[in-house]
């Protein structure tokens, strides 16, 4: 048994059970029957399937809102954009072309290409921090592609898991094709064991992501880690315009309440306007105020487990013990952890190291762009980065000497279905979004065609 409580009060908002071992079987069983069907579902049948899942998906776009608001404690319009980004990932795929699972091969064969199948099975391990997007951007390409899912969601947003999976039904996708596993932790080795399942797929912290890949390792089944992240937000002495660059900074900073993998986590400041920029990111963070999760006006939300919240405050103070210096100070109320500054004059052991998955910015320095690839990299983490500055060339070059999945530049880093979306190091491989997510967990098969 468990339950979700409510990050804003911390009341209890339901009780759910784990499965049994028995129900878990019976699972795994009803998925291996589903995946024969749907795998041979022609490509219209699918993307009409997919179709009808948006269509409800938007007929339920306020009671889901409510409940991201209710079980991960943020404001109602990030929830309410964050299905609205969910459905028009759905949107994406329906208008995808059946070639793109073919890749044709010039040789000198009558043909030759690689066909990309589907595999089976997929069990996708999910974070609280995107309840609906995170769930629906793994799911929605590998059921194209012809896999079946089983979500194993996070405790806390148990309700939005459940609630997707009465969406699905309702939209007419046959019974085992998306399933939600109510599992402790403890029952996943034994699932991913399962000669049913032939992949993984986890978006969550580096340490859990470690053990999931070991596992799948250990099981010889497919898998893909998105991971965390520590994002440079990088400003040239040069940069067009930097109130508007520092507002950006903050938003990507705070969306969220700062636990997102890809916001802006550390700001490193051409030594010639870092003052300016701290002066203006500070002007911006106190516009962040705490309030109503249902109106529309609140900004930021709260952290969403009382665990993460005292960690998170226990990596301030260890900051700030470590040399870093307050450029604004936090109010930590419970949950609700205002938006706070600090400066780092030096290597910082805790910022290099730990992902801060909170409202809390970082500054450091550069004096000579020369360094910047060093401090940029100087992480275990690699996901994204973004570069400010009017000279394009010089980002461009720039951009190959960083570690990351993702380099944007003058942009904030965000996800977008037409892009892969991935890092390096430890945040994790393989990609989800774009068409090259749908060859992740597949089977590519060559095929030789020989006249004779």
């Amino acid at each position: 048994m468990f339950q979700t409580i409510n990050p804003v009060d911390n009341n209890i908002l339901n009780t759910y059970y784990f499965l049994s071992e028995k129900d878990i079987r019976t699972k795994l069983s009803i998925a291996h029957h589903a995946y024969k069907k749907w795998k041979d579902y022609s490509f219209e049948s699918k993307v009409q399937c997919l179709t009808t899942l948006y269509s409800c998906m938007q007929k339920t776009i306020d009671i889901t809102s409510y409940l991201i608001t209710q079980e991960m404690g943020k404001p109602i319009t990030q929830s309410r954009l964050e299905v609205n980004k969910s459905i028009n990932l759905c949107k994406y795929y329906c208008q995808q072309k059946e070639s793109i699972f073919f890749q044709k091969i010039s040789t000198e064969y009558e043909k030759s290409y690689v066909r990309f199948e589907s595999i089976g099975p997929i069990l996708g391990i999910m974070p609280w921090n995107y309840p609906i997007w995170q769930t629906i951007r793994s799911s929605i390409p590998n059921l194209l592609l012809g896999n079946v899912i089983l979500i194993k969601p996070a405790i806390n947003t148990a309700g939005c898991s459940m609630i997707l999976e009465k969406i699905f039904i309702k939209a007419g996708f046959p019974e085992g094709v998306f399933q939600i596993l109510l599992i402790d932790i403890p029952k996943i080795e034994s699932v991913i064991a399962n000669t049913v399942i032939q992949g993984v797929t986890f978006t969550g912290s580096s340490f859990s992501g470690s053990i999931i890949g070991s596992l799948s390792g250990k099981y010889i089944k497919k898998s893909v880690l998105e991971l965390g992240g520590n994002d440079a937000f990088v400003v040239m002495k040069d940069v067009e315009d930097i109130k508007k660059t520092a507002k950006l900074a903050t938003e990507s900073r705070l969306n969220n309440t700062g636990q997102t993998c890809i916001s802006a986590k550390r700001f490193i400041v051409d030594q010639s306007i870092v003052n300016d920029f701290i002066d203006i990111v500070i002007q911006e963070m106190k516009e962040y105020q705490k309030g109503d999760l249902y109106n529309e006006s609140t900004k930021i939300g709260y952290i969403s487990r009382y665990d993460l919240s005292e960690k998170l405050y226990h990596q301030y103070k260890n900051i700030i013990l470590n040399g870093g210096k307050i450029c604004l100070e936090t109010n930590k109320d419970g949950n609700f952890f205002s938006p706070s500054l600090l400066r780092i004059e030096k290597d910082n052991f805790i910022v290099k190291k730990e992902e801060i998955f909170g409202p809390i910015g970082i500054v450091s320095i550069f004096s000579r762009e020369e360094e910047i690839p060093d401090i940029v990299n100087n992480t275990c983490y690699g996901l994204g980065a973004s570069i400010w500055t009017k000279d394009l060339e010089k980002a461009e070059k720039l951009s190959k000497k960083i570690d990351t999945g993702m380099i944007f530049i003058n942009d904030i880093v965000k996800s977008d279905v037409r892009f892969p979306f991935g890092g390096v190091k430890k945040s994790g491989y393989g990609r989800e979004l774009s068409i090259l997510s749908i060859k992740e967990l597949s089977n590519w098969k060559t095929v030789i065609i020989k006249k004779l």
